[in-house]
């Protein structure tokens, strides 16, 4: 399983799970803008979407409740994917790596293999020709 893959087959009730992070406040704006993140394989322009929809994606991959392992998987995923790519400088790479290490009891195998996938595989650049330093910084 890829990363797009998980997020383009979250059900309505998973993005609405997601949308819902902080306290069910603009959860119709988070779905919105989680929908048009999705579309784009979960490529965030934190320019524009910092409160919408990346605020809950934050909120959603700092636990892990039972029942919720994909929205978790999905939206730390999308963190890593970020990062990787550099669009995100917020969030530390060590610490999501070690999320992933420290939840990867709880989740099944196939998204512990994504996580660790997104982890370790290097991401092309925008231009498409180099591949970024995978040393965190």
């Amino acid at each position: 399983m890829t990363l797009p893959e998980l997020l383009h087959s979250l059900s309505d009730s998973e993005r609405n799970y997601i949308c819902d992070a902080d306290y069910g406040r603009d959860t119709e704006r988070h779905r919105k803008a989680l929908d048009l993140l999705i579309s784009r394989d979960g490529k965030v322009d934190l320019e524009s979407e910092i409160w919408y929809p990346y605020e809950v994606i934050e909120l959603r991959k700092n636990s892990l409740p039972k029942g919720h392992e994909r929205e978790f998987a999905a939206c730390l995923g999308i963190v890593i994917l970020n990062v990787r790519s550099g669009a995100d400088n917020r969030n530390d790479f060590d610490w999501l790596m070690s999320s992933v290490t420290g939840y990867a009891r709880k989740l099944p195998d196939p998204l512990v293999e994504m996580l660790t996938e997104l982890l370790t595989e290097p991401q092309a650049e925008q231009d498409g020709d180099r591949k970024p330093d995978l040393a965190p910084s």
